[in-house]
């Protein structure tokens, strides 16, 4: 297990010395005069990780030569490429920018810096300018992999598909060059992959995974385990099993290199292996993000791998753990991501772990019947509809489903006739459509094929939003069938094979309520073999099966469920009303029995020390700062109520001040939802003093305490500091009553988005009001 000691050193691991710091603030630069918390390098540095990397124990074995006569060079570029195969790109970025402060003329650290922002092509061909230009000082080889980053990125306007093919050949030459070099091999496989994705499909499986095999054969722990898992991944994933259970150890500072394996066994069906994986990637995540002040959804594929966990937990039985990861999602910060970044109301959820913990949550309480925690939280709490991550339409069926399911018939056909409603509105624009396309073509003097044609243009349009909400109609038309009283168990039958897109076990389950016995059964059947090792497919034929007497039939079932649910809620609903099925076949009250461990795995460190399952927010650093007056301002003076905390880069910051400026007006709506607002400037006391006169010379033209911090040691306490240029950015934080670090931005330019802010703080604060 020695692969694990990083675990043990990671809350150990050092920044650079000062000396190495300051050689990074030797380089002269391209801009002199850059708007304050820009780089001087240029805009592709304004982005990006601004922070210094360290040492992280655990991202590959791996070893990719350059050439530079600092002895910290090395060690941090095989990092940044160990990061790259773990598709780690932010902090491969940050490594590649650490290896470019010790030496600013190593060219392959930008050439690092390109390779983690492949999917941009502004900044990638920022870097590998940068690269280019240092080229002369690099080896034969270096200067081949800065050539065939430099031609992907001469052109981005140029034909994708033939940029991607000449990047692959560009990466054979060198392999080709260099037979024994692993690194260039591996890079292809990688690159094939890419490519894979952009349409250039992969010729043949076999031939690529041979790439695989020589690389494995040479070094078993090669971070290649991971190219392997993505080859077989949609094809045989059976083949990809060895890779799966190498991939976390041979880089097991990497997240996603635990992630990778969940691939692998979710595909086959193997949901406690998958949850293992998936449970470590997160662990990791949560340790790194918790240490290094990091907001979650910072870190690609964080989201991701947490959803995916949940609905494995499902698979499994396993509400309760569901539910605390979904609830954990949907309490961390928002990344203020917007579709126009000056319109705040075009904020963009997609893909964030507030959307999916939401949807999440949602699914999970359906699928275990928590009828009444999901009306509560769709009506009153954290699963109200807003029209991005949950659609009102969506909320209208499954609080409709769950209204007639716990007996509140009414409420449910109230939903019913919202989704009516709009399909009627649709309905009839699609109507309105069509018989003006057909008066126009007619009034054009069309021939018949013509005018055909558009009506059929004109139905177009409406054609999937009328599909979606006739499913959804009949569904909940189903659900008032069977349960209202009376129930219709005719109009039920006339609308059960018409329903799409809800679980087969569901769907067995209103043919039961319905007394069609042999659909019940047949569709069970069909439920539980294409949801292999699922628990409530299982669950829904052991009742439906008993209560046909088919007692047989529901003793197998039901052994196979013994140990496909062994870490099942029992007292979840669908598992509940098996105790007296359970207690008639003589099994004892918990039926659950444990399987035998699988014997393909790899090693597997306790999931405790890889980091805590839930994320939990960062300890502030505590300061003491003076205002304009001498006086000491404290987060101490804060305790036990929540700040916004703005730290600026001074008066003379045009930026800062249309930053303060937005924020003052709303400063009583913040204190209205218990929010003070202190803003620390970099500026030393003369200068504060000079950026509270009023126009008067005597009112502070801002509504909230300003202080100075200007020996920046809070910028950097607070990770608003560029520690590669030596120069405080700006950064925006809500800090709660109990000193923790509840939202952040730190950027090159100011946070401006305060309206959406305000309601960002008020949704995290109220979770602390949930949770208590």
């Amino acid at each position: 297990m020695k692969r694990f000691l990083f675990l043990s050193l990671l809350f150990g691991l050092t920044f650079p010395s000062s000396a190495e710091e300051n050689a990074a603030n030797e380089d002269s630069g391209e801009s002199k005069d850059p708007a304050a918390g820009h780089s001087y390098h240029g805009e592709v540095f304004n982005e990006g990780p601004r922070q210094s990397a360290v040492a992280i124990p655990g991202t590959g074995d791996v070893n990719f030569p350059v050439t530079s006569d600092h002895k910290s060079v090395q060690p941090f570029f095989n990092q940044g490429i160990g990061q790259l195969h773990g598709f780690w790109d932010f902090e491969a970025e940050r490594t590649f920018r650490q290896v470019a402060a010790f030496d600013p003329d190593c060219a392959m650290a930008y050439w690092g810096m390109a390779m983690a922002n492949f999917k941009n092509d502004k900044r990638g061909k920022g870097f590998i300018d940068k690269a280019v230009e240092r080229k002369d000082k690099a080896s034969g080889k270096e200067k081949m992999w800065i050539d065939g980053r430099a031609a992907y990125f001469k052109d981005p306007k140029a034909d994708l598909k033939k940029r991607l093919r000449e990047f692959v050949r560009s990466i054979e030459e060198i392999a080709m060059e260099y037979p024994d070099d692993i690194e260039a091999q591996a890079f292809l496989m990688k690159q094939i992959y890419y490519n894979h994705g952009k349409g250039l499909a992969i010729p043949s499986h076999y031939a690529i995974n041979l790439l695989a095999d020589k690389i494995l054969q040479a070094d078993p722990d090669h971070p290649a385990n991971h190219y392997q898992i993505h080859l077989w991944d949609r094809e045989t994933p059976e083949k990809a099993l060895t890779a799966a259970a190498n991939c976390g150890p041979a880089a097991p500072g990497i997240a996603h290199m635990w992630h990778m394996p969940g691939h692998i066994y979710s595909r086959l069906h193997r949901y406690a292996d998958a949850t293992w994986q998936q449970e470590a990637s997160a662990r990791i995540d949560h340790a790194h993000m918790i240490r290094f002040q990091i907001v979650p959804d910072r870190i690609h594929n964080f989201a991701h791998n947490n959803e995916w966990c949940i609905r494995n937990f499902d698979f499994l039985g396993q509400h309760s753990r569901s539910v605390e990861l979904a609830t954990n999602m949907i309490s961390l910060p928002r990344l203020a991501k917007f579709k126009d970044k000056e319109d705040e109301s075009t904020y963009d959820p997609k893909g964030s772990s507030w959307q999916y913990g939401r949807q999440r949550l949602r699914d999970s309480l359906v699928r275990f019947e928590q009828w009444q925690e999901l009306i509560r939280q769709a009506e009153n709490g954290i699963l109200k509809p807003d029209g991005k991550s949950i659609l009102q339409r969506d909320h209208d069926r499954f609080v409709g489903m769950a209204k007639f399911e716990s007996g509140d018939s009414a409420g449910g056909k109230a939903h019913l006739a919202a989704l009516r409603k709009v399909l009627e509105e649709k309905t009839g624009k699609r109507d309105k459509a069509v018989a003006d396309a057909e008066a126009k073509a007619k009034e054009a003097k069309k021939k018949d094929a013509e005018i055909k044609k558009a009506k059929e243009s004109a139905e177009k349009e409406f054609k999937s939003d009328i599909e979606t909400y006739t499913k959804l109609v009949q569904e909940l038309e189903t659900y008032e069938a069977l349960f209202t009283t009376p129930a219709d168990t005719e109009r039920a039958l006339e609308l059960l094979p018409k329903l799409k897109d809800l679980a087969k076990w569901r769907h067995a389950r209103l043919w039961h309520r319905a007394g069609n016995e042999e659909k019940a059964i047949e569709t069970a059947a069909a439920a539980v073999k294409s949801g292999k090792n699922e628990v409530l497919p299982l669950a829904a034929q052991i009742e439906i099966l008993h209560a046909a007497g088919k007692e047989k039939e529901a003793r197998t079932a039901f052994d196979q469920l013994r140990t496909t649910g062994h870490l099942a809620d029992l007292e979840t609903p669908p598992l509940k009303r098996l105790s007296s099925i359970a207690k008639s076949f003589g099994y004892p009250v918990d039926w659950r029995t444990t399987p035998a461990p699988a014997k393909d795995l790899g090693e597997r460190p306790d999931l405790d020390s890889l980091g805590p399952f839930r994320w939990t927010p960062p300890t502030a650093p505590a300061f003491i700062l003076t205002n304009a007056e001498g006086e000491n301002v404290s987060l101490s003076d804060y305790e036990g109520r929540p700040v916004l905390v703005i730290f600026f880069l001074g008066k003379e910051c045009i930026h800062c001040m249309e930053q303060l400026n937005a924020f003052a007006p709303l400063t009583q709506k913040y204190k209205d939802a218990g929010i003070e607002i202190l803003a620390v400037s970099s500026d030393n006391s003369s200068a504060l003093t000079s950026t509270l006169q009023g126009t008067d010379d005597k009112k502070s033209p801002f509504p909230f305490p300003l202080v100075s911090d200007s020996s920046r040691d809070h910028f950097r306490a607070y990770r608003a500091f560029d520690d590669f240029e030596n120069m405080a950015l700006h950064g925006t934080y809500l800090i709660d009553g109990d000193r923790r670090i509840r939202w952040q931005e730190i950027s090159y330019d100011p946070f401006m988005h305060p309206e959406w802010l305000l309601q960002e703080c008020k949704r995290l604060l109220q979770a602390d009001l949930s949770d208590s």
